[in-house]
């Protein structure tokens, strides 16, 4: 549905902070609805630190939506602590989305006691 608002109504529909939270967490549709919110609303999708944290503590979507934030918008990526806490706590793919974070943004993670604690 989502793609056919955008295809269908794009000018219309406007890109907030709790959309792209919303696609983030998604379930349902793995990378898909991501990739084409980044498409056709690039411009208007500005990657906060909840977007972020619902990406790497979705555990339907393994690394993969995390992965695209990188790519497409990795200048926007922030990784805080809450983030590394959200993939630490994300006990189906944490291992995997750790790893594209230290990969990715190494100079950012910090692994604090908190972090730990998610972890064990």
């Amino acid at each position: 549905i989502f793609r056919l608002l955008l295809e269908k109504r794009g000018h219309q529909v406007t890109i907030t902070e709790d959309v792209v939270k919303a696609v983030a967490e998604n379930r349902r549709n793995r990378t898909d609805v991501m990739a084409l919110l980044l498409e056709k609303k690039g411009d208007q999708v500005t990657i906060t630190e909840d977007v972020v944290k619902a990406a790497a503590g979705n555990y339907y979507n393994r690394r993969d939506v995390m992965a695209l934030l990188l790519e497409k918008k990795g200048d926007q990526v922030t990784i805080t602590e809450d983030v590394v806490k959200a993939a630490a706590g994300n006990e189906e793919n944490r291992r995997d989305v750790m790893a594209l974070l230290l990969k990715e943004k190494g100079d950012q993670v910090t692994i604090t006691d908190d972090v730990v604690k998610a972890v064990a």
